[in-house]
């Protein structure tokens, strides 16, 4: 499972590249590009998705600094468009080859590197919260396999009212331990439990692993409540 997260985070690291690169190229092909006027002589309609109202593609006439005309049609549609027929638009072009010419907006410039850092959003937030999980999981089980188990004493269960899923909160035991040697008393929180622990709490001892290094990294044991269905 880590694998595939790990892919998912670095397929999103790859889409976030690619849309900068975008943004960049857009902005240099700005800078570097003959600014005109032209007109939107005819919209090409695209018919839209499952109800969506459809968007559409201007096709632009603009004369270069030479006096020859030329005709584009934008490779990027939106329902913004739909009023454009006959009227004037920023055109820029490519210095060396007025074919390469787009509308001068922000729709046409930024619309693919603006829709592909969305999509690397999504897959780097995925990503990201899966190896998060995946590696609490695996710290878990190096802590059990590994760490110092003690007999902390619970003396709260509290909600966590930093978090609420349908209008509902998890609880987290809060558990003390003493450690003789050091006279120090550690507090730990348990993870989230989606139900109300207190009725399957027989005793107010629970075990908690702590590394030997390290009482700051620890895992309460919550064997001692039943799985949630």
């Amino acid at each position: 499972m880590k694998k595939i997260f790990n892919v998912i985070l670095a397929i999103g690291i790859i889409l976030a590249g690619l849309s900068g690169y975008l943004f960049y190229d857009a902005n240099k092909f700005k800078q570097e590009a003959v600014y005109t006027q032209g007109e939107v002589t005819e919209l090409h309609f695209k018919r839209g998705e499952k109800g969506s109202s459809g968007s559409w593609a201007p096709e632009v006439t603009f004369n270069d600094s030479s006096g020859k005309q030329w005709v584009f049609r934008s490779s990027v549609s939106s329902s913004k468009y739909h009023n454009l027929l006959g009227e004037s638009v920023g055109v820029i072009y490519s210095r060396d080859n007025p074919g390469e010419a787009i509308i001068d907006d922000a729709i046409s410039l930024y619309a693919m590197a603006a829709v592909l850092g969305f999509i690397s959003a999504v897959f780097m937030l995925i990503g990201f919260i899966g190896v998060l999980i995946t590696f609490r999981g695996g710290n878990k089980k190096r802590l059990k396999h590994n760490g110092k188990p003690v007999q902390a004493e619970i003396v709260d269960v509290v909600l966590n009212d930093s978090i609420e899923i349908n209008g509902r909160s998890p609880w987290r035991i809060i558990c003390q331990w003493h450690d003789s040697q050091s006279g120090k008393i550690y507090v730990f929180k348990s993870e989230n439990i989606f139900y109300d622990p207190n009725p399957y709490i027989k005793n107010n001892k629970i075990t908690v692993y702590v590394a030997l290094n390290d009482f700051k990294k620890y895992y309460v044991d919550l064997s001692i409540l039943p799985e949630k269905a």
